[in-house]
């Protein structure tokens, strides 16, 4: 997060680092998600968003070389801030291929059933990419979601069923 702080990017600042986690800069405000539950009308300007804040974060090398990547970086991790918009939830955050990235949000918006991450928003939010990039992407993006403790039974359906229709 830090790293990602000194190049310009949105994050909180990091107080502290303790063995039991991290005291951070308090952001007040909505995660986007939360604002485009109350205000839907403002879906394609948040995907926008979404979209230009991965651009932005692929900008940035990891530094152990290589791509910064957040690797969950979607709706609910981005705070809606009085000075514009926060990522949060970094603990994925690896080197890799810039694709990976935004395949993942698509498949998660695809496939985990939050109401506003429905097939308008993932095509929204898709639009802003090189689809070949994306295409070649999707497979390590669902293998990568079917790996992860914290996908549910239902949402592994899902990814599955996708990853067969996409592969």
């Amino acid at each position: 997060m830090e790293h990602a702080r000194r190049h310009g990017y949105p994050v909180p600042e990091v107080f502290e680092v303790r063995e039991d986690g991290l005291v951070l800069e308090r952001i007040d405000g909505p995660t986007m998600q939360e604002d485009l539950e109350l205000r839907p009308w403002r879906l394609r300007t948040h995907m926008r968003t979404l979209a230009e804040l991965h651009h932005r974060l692929h900008e940035i090398e990891h530094p152990d070389g290589g791509t910064l990547l957040h690797l969950d970086l979607h709706s609910l991790n981005v705070i809606v801030g009085p000075d514009g918009p926060v990522v949060i939830d970094w603990t994925n955050a690896a080197a890799g291929d810039p694709a990976l990235d935004p395949a993942l949000v698509w498949v998660i918006f695809r496939t985990s059933g939050v109401p506003v991450a429905s097939r308008l928003a993932a095509h929204l939010f898709i639009g802003h990419f090189d689809p070949q990039e994306i295409a070649r992407a999707l497979e390590a993006a669902c293998l990568y979601r079917l790996a992860d403790p914290n996908t549910f039974p239902r949402e592994r359906v899902r990814v599955e069923r996708l990853r067969r229709r996409y592969a």
